[in-house]
């Protein structure tokens, strides 16, 4: 079960059979079951991805070595049998759920079973894990001490496990009974996650997905051009259309066209959806106004942000762009406009908005109502092509597969959405004529639907994900609507329930995680935003930064795909008050995320609120909690906890055992107003993989023991104004000390003034892919540095670093961008450079000359 916060995405108008969505209100714990009608979503497919997530966990090399530390090796590989033969009868399942109600029936009962042996696989991983604590730092807690704990009593631990295993077993085998009797019949094969997968970066380039839609841009760019209100009016054009057609492209269409950009002093795109607060929107326009985040906090008075709003448009021309509103209060739009125009924006000022409603366009004054039709035939077509085949005259090698594309085309009704969805969809089938033909004949077309309904052709490309695929893609309706993703965000998620299991030893979770993303852009389930993340560096080539995007109608889509087991695993909250947050709840037993973000009011945490969450969670995010100032110890007992994200500006100081935390694996403090790494003991994090601090403004210098995380491999600081240093192991004294070579991919630092080295033991990064240093008083880089297997090198405003150390061994190097650096400029411009032919060879070069570093950039740091 998934616990959300934001409720107004609850009912949606489709057919079919019925699900129950469990809602966390913000006024109270109360739970409101929603009756939320659905297209048939299979059963099987859940259980199946369910089944192979239970598989592939039991394959890790490290789960294997705890059952056989634990003495449970034999009971573990007798169940896997039995599972693997179940999750052979689920292809056949999903075949025959339709015409017998009782397979459902049994599928359901089976869920129950999985999910029943997940926690007592968890509980297997949980023991042995506390039992390696207490082997690093001991205990004498009665916890610990429990009779039938791995480590108090071993052999108590192995019968009562061995137990629970072979019930298990028991239970699967009486499905497998059951499932024959039913009729369903054992398949050797299933499907598996293809790891070559056509990529394009396709967000990257609006006018490649753009077909059609000039005369459209012409109106309405004709119209920003013209006055048509009273002098102290604002006039308003809306694009109206249902959903998919494309408003919101349209849109990105006028903002960029270069004569609008020219017309306007400002232009600024905000994203409405669903939630029309005029405050909410005053501050996203200003941030939208002044391009970056964090302008103003969400707790200023009104009466403030307006004046900060007049003294960034007053006397200026400017273009507001009102993306997918919802709001039909005639009140609210009235106190916004009003808003707007005391700010004193020049003659001439426009609000272009998108929505699906008519009543919307009428409501906020439209000078000009444009809407949107489906695209013309051959602009279908035309759209379809480019997403579908690899290269511009293919259609015409396959004269065959244009004859079934047109027919698919025309049932997507000349709705965009739908036809660049199914386009790549079949782009990766590589031209095979029988899987085109599945598209077209597949029985979801014949769903009863509404005349505008393109949920069929979105849940066509949903059908042909993998089962494990499937679920990151139901997991990401966890968050809201219009909700801007970073993959690294996702990824941490998805390994909190166990979707990202590695099958090869080389294999690393989060790689797993990058190309589950890629299938979904590259199907169009998820989209990529250009606007570069003012939280991460900007990295060319690698997905773990990148901003992700979901159409809201593939929102529905996975909402209605969600299907989470009668336990809550998933906790999303947003505003919450503190005394609605029941911690002692039963319900929180068997969570495996807790993300509660949005100005929570929480000062303090009750002393024992996470000992319930012990043993099951994985993924923890306390974000904008303004009044906390101490965390409980509690969070030290989270033994099974991957992933940790503080953005705390009141934080002072994390528990003393926060190192008791070994399993840890990815650490993002943000606002933390510790003075240093070493009172949490960062060195015992021995599989911490990314570490990330965002303006913990106290930080002073980063101990040696960071330079020994061999398992490290992003490191990243923004800044933190206050850093000024690195500790080598010479300085503590450890020079004794053997260390390895790190398997540190990306090191970035921006910000940090007072800095003026990188730490030495960079020189022991052998694997360093990406390079980042911004607005640093770094004055020279480390003499060995690595550079053979950099990729991507960016240096900004680095006022005293004068040379680059070891360019002629950059035989990997696919970007270098030198941005207002006066000493490298002087060395290293193609002009006049002494040194440019060491770096001529490099096929992305970039040498910027300096200038004075713009106001805004001076007070970030």
């Amino acid at each position: 079960m998934v616990i959300l916060s934001h409720p107004k995405q609850c009912y949606q108008k489709t057919h079919h059979t019925y699900m129950y969505i469990y809602i966390f209100l913000a006024s109270n714990i109360t739970f409101y079951h929603h009756k939320v009608p659905l297209i048939d979503s299979s059963m099987s497919e859940v259980v199946s991805g369910v089944a192979s997530t239970l598989l592939a966990n039991l394959a890790t090399k490290s789960f294997q070595e705890i059952t056989l530390a634990c003495g449970l090796k034999d009971d573990v590989k007798k169940f896997e049998s039995s599972l693997r033969t179940i999750n052979a009868y689920l292809i056949d399942a999903e075949n025959k759920q339709a015409i017998n109600r009782s397979i459902d029936e049994w599928l359901k009962q089976l869920r129950e079973a999985f999910d029943d042996a997940g926690d007592i696989l968890d509980e297997i991983e949980y023991e042995a894990k506390l039992n390696e604590v207490v082997k690093m730092y001991g205990s004498t807690s009665t916890e610990v001490r429990r009779f039938f704990s791995y480590t108090s009593n071993p052999l108590a631990f192995r019968i009562r496990m061995a137990h629970k295993i072979k019930d298990m077993k028991q239970k699967m085998d009486e499905k497998i009974r059951e499932g024959r009797k039913l009729g369903i019949v054992e398949h050797v094969n299933t499907p598996a996650m293809e790891h070559n997968l056509p990529w394009r970066e396709t967000a990257s380039s609006l006018s490649f997905r753009v077909c059609g839609r000039r005369e459209e841009k012409e109106k309405i760019i004709n119209s920003l051009m013209t006055q048509k209100s009273q002098a102290n009016g604002i006039d308003v054009i809306s694009v109206v259309g249902i959903g998919g057609l494309g408003k919101t492209t349209l849109a990105q269409m006028v903002y960029n066209d270069t004569q609008v950009n020219e017309h306007f002093d400002t232009l600024m795109w905000v994203c409405v959806s669903d939630d029309f607060d005029v405050k909410k929107l005053i501050q996203r326009i200003i941030h939208a106004a002044s391009k970056r985040e964090n302008v103003v906090d969400a707790n200023s008075s009104l009466e403030y942000m307006i004046s900060l709003l007049n003294q960034t448009l007053h006397g200026k021309k400017f273009l507001l762009v009102l993306d997918d509103v919802w709001n039909e209060n005639h009140n609210k739009w009235d106190e916004l406009r009003n808003h707007l125009l005391e700010v004193g924006g020049d003659k001439g000022s426009k609000i272009l908005v998108t929505t699906r409603s008519r009543k919307v366009a009428d409501i906020v004054g439209s000078n000009l109502v444009m809407k949107l039709e489906g695209l013309p035939e051959n602009e279908c077509w035309r759209l379809f092509a480019k997403c579908a085949f690899q290269e511009e005259k293919d259609e015409e090698k396959y004269p065959r597969l244009k004859q079934i594309g047109e027919q698919i085309v025309k049932r997507c009704k000349g709705v965009p959405l739908a036809i660049t969805t199914l386009g790549c969809l079949l782009r990766s089938k590589c031209h095979d004529e029988n899987e085109w033909r599945k598209i077209r004949d597949s029985e979801v077309w014949n769903l009863d639907q509404e005349e505008t309904d393109i949920l069929p052709s979105l849940k066509l490309s949903y059908n042909h994900l993998p089962p494990q695929l499937k679920q990151c893609f139901s997991y990401c309706s966890c968050f809201p609507k219009d909700y801007e993703y970073v993959a690294i965000e996702l990824i941490m998620l998805w390994m909190a329930h166990g979707l990202l299991q590695p099958t090869r030893e080389e294999e690393d979770a989060e790689d797993i995680g990058e190309l589950y993303i890629k299938k979904l852009v590259s199907t169009s389930l998820l989209q990529i935003d250009e606007e570069d993340s003012f939280y991460f560096p900007k990295i060319r080539n690698s997905m773990a930064f990148k901003n992700l995007k979901m159409h809201d109608l593939v929102h529905d889509l996975a909402k209605l795909t969600m299907k989470e087991s009668s336990r809550t695993r998933t906790v999303v909250q947003e505003g919450q008050q503190e005394a609605s947050i029941e911690w002692t709840s039963d319900k929180f037993n068997y969570l495996r995320v807790l993300h509660l973000t949005k100005d929570t009011e929480l000062s303090s945490f009750p002393d024992d609120c996470f000992a319930r969450m012990k043993k099951h969670l994985r993924y923890l995010y306390l974000g904008n909690c303004a009044s906390l100032k101490k965390l409980t110890d509690s969070i030290c007992k989270l033994q099974s906890l991957q992933s940790l994200r503080l953005y705390c500006d009141s934080l002072e100081e994390l528990p003393k055992n926060m190192n008791k935390l070994i399993y840890l694996q990815y650490l993002l403090l943000a606002d933390i107003k510790i003075t240093s790494l070493s009172s949490m003991n960062i060195g015992r994090f021995q599989q911490l993989k990314f570490l990330y601090l965002f303006k913990c403004s106290r930080l002073v210098y980063v101990p040696s023991a960071v330079g020994r995380l061999t398992t490290l491999k992003k490191l990243v600081f923004l800044f933190c104004n206050k850093l000024v240093y690195f500790e080598d192991e010479e300085e503590e004294g450890k020079q004794h000390v053997l260390v390895n070579n790190l398997n540190l991919q990306l090191f970035s630092i921006t910000g940090s003034n007072n800095l003026d080295a990188l730490p030495k033991w960079l020189e022991r990064a052998t694997k360093l892919q990406y390079l980042s240093i911004s607005m640093s008083g770094i004055k020279s880089l480390p003499t060995r540095l690595p550079m053979t297997s950099l990729e991507e090198l960016d240096i900004y405003w680095c006022k005293e670093l004068s040379s680059l150390p070891n360019m002629d061994q950059t035989h990997n190097l696919q970007y270098l961008q030198i941005s207002y650096c006066p000493k490298l400029y002087v060395r290293y411009n193609k002009e006049t450079g002494s040194d440019w032919p060491k770096i001529a060879h490099i096929p992305y070069c970039k040498i910027l000359a300096p200038l004075i570093l713009p106001f805004d950039y001076l007070g970030r740091s």
